[in-house]
């Protein structure tokens, strides 16, 4: 294990005076991390759900020294974790995870401290940026933390929904509209093809920060990554690319990563072929379930695009947003 320079913090929460432990994860310490996320959707009433294998994805050109904190307890267990986005140091986006228990106000007040002091030391590395937007995620029905969130001065701003879809038989076939075809992703050949398809695609994003071609690319890196299930529609007359379908399989779960339709091809159909025809790639790999994560307000619609192609919202999450 990569060693690391921990350091010692005494809470200043009235719960307890015992010293924790910090320092950045390592990949070998996936597995502690999971723990923590897990006890806490436990905790939520939730059934757990990630696995080392999703973790991995996520943390794939993550650079864990700078962008990760691991909290360790008086008795030496993991009672906190946290890592985070970087969009273009306008937006950063904080997933922090603090265990259930007597030490519970003072980690998740250290992850929110750690979080806002990020994005406060290294905003100068943005381009014009004066304020920058510190936002963290809550399931809806985590009282404890929204409440924490709102007393440190975050709003809430926005809803995402997480959605499932249960594949119980063989999806139907995608029904393309006139003049659009769908090829697989080829790395180095449709890199170029991929960057402009998605970036359009999600230029209507609520509060987005534009992207680059890099970090478009970064689970091209993953262990597992299969670029048969990227799939890039294409105008057949002229080889435009019209938008963008990037899935994968982690622990058995199909998972749409990212769905969206440029502009100029939307309300046609589209978006509900690309799904039919990734149903069918991941039914054909022995998948029986899909997911997703959307925003419950987004402005193309696509909450009710994924409801027709058979998904249910299984998790609400409420957007916390503050300005440093």
């Amino acid at each position: 294990m990569t060693a690391h320079n921990p350091i010692t913090q005494t809470s200043t929460q009235s719960e307890t005076t015992h010293p924790f432990i910090l320092r950045p994860p390592t990949r070998e310490d996936a597995a502690l991390v999971v723990d923590v996320m897990n006890a806490c959707q436990t905790a939520l009433g939730d059934a757990p759900d990630m696995s080392v294998e999703e973790l991995l994805k996520d943390w794939v050109g993550a650079d864990l020294d700078d962008q990760a904190l691991l909290i360790f307890g008086p008795d030496g267990e993991v009672v906190g974790f946290a890592d985070l986005m970087n969009r273009r140091y306008q937006q950063i986006n904080v997933y922090a995870y603090a265990l259930p228990g007597p030490h519970w106000a003072a980690v998740f007040a250290r992850l929110m401290a750690w979080g806002e002091a990020w994005a406060s030391s290294h905003k100068h590395l943005g381009e014009g940026v004066d304020k920058v937007e510190v936002h963290f995620f809550r399931r809806a029905n985590d009282e404890a933390a929204c409440r924490a969130l709102e007393e440190a001065g975050y709003s809430n701003v926005r809803t995402h929904y997480v959605m499932v879809a249960e594949l119980a038989e063989a999806p139907p076939l995608p029904i393309w509209p006139d003049g659009i075809s769908v090829r697989s992703y080829t790395p180095g050949i449709d890199d170029d093809d991929l960057f402009l398809g998605g970036e359009e695609s999600f230029q209507d994003m609520w509060n987005r920060p534009s992207s680059t071609k890099e970090r478009w690319l970064l689970p091209t890196q993953a262990e597992n990554f299969d670029p048969t299930l990227w799939f890039l529609p294409y105008d057949t007359t002229t080889g435009d690319v019209c938008g963008v379908c990037l899935c994968s399989v982690v622990a058995g779960v199909g998972e749409v990563d990212t769905l969206g339709i440029r502009r100029a091809w939307r309300r046609q159909g589209l978006g509900l072929a690309l799904l039919h025809h990734a149903y069918g790639e991941l039914w054909q790999r022995g998948v029986r379930q899909v997911s997703l994560s959307v925003d419950a307000e987004s402005p193309t619609g696509a909450p009710r695009l994924y409801e027709r192609a058979g998904f249910r919202v299984v998790k609400q999450f409420a957007r916390y947003m503050k300005r440093v």
